[in-house]
């Protein structure tokens, strides 16, 4: 995944950048095809806010958080991804013509190397 991060009235934060690269690690397993992240960081009144855009080749996906820290802010979007994938992802996984498609030969690769890792 390729990262765009910006900070909007503020100042930039290389540890808040770091966090951000430590949670979407955990959306690597939705992933099927490279994608461009846009992730904007900016003040909201007292509060802090969150934007994240995702431009993927199965779709784009949209999350906003607020919230009092940047870090809460940033895990209540990743959860909002999280859904909206697992969403994505179903509905390619039970689509009429799945099994033929490239998606499924990717994650069909993917678990006999997970399980041959497994087995050494």
């Amino acid at each position: 995944m390729n990262f765009d991060v910006k900070f909007k009235s503020i100042k930039h934060s290389p540890s808040l950048v770091e966090y951000v690269q430590e949670r979407f690690s955990s959306l690597s397993k939705y992933e099927i095809r490279p994608s461009t992240v846009h992730i904007t960081f900016s003040e909201e009144g007292y509060n802090c806010r969150a934007d994240i855009y995702i431009n993927g080749y199965n779709g784009s996906f949209r999350a906003k958080g607020l919230s009092d820290s940047y870090f809460v802010s940033l895990d209540m979007c990743i959860k909002k991804l999280k859904r909206q994938m697992e969403k994505e992802k179903s509905k390619i996984k039970h689509h009429h013509h799945y099994d033929h498609s490239d998606e499924a030969q990717l994650e069909a690769l993917a678990m006999q190397e997970d399980r041959s890792r497994k087995s050494a």
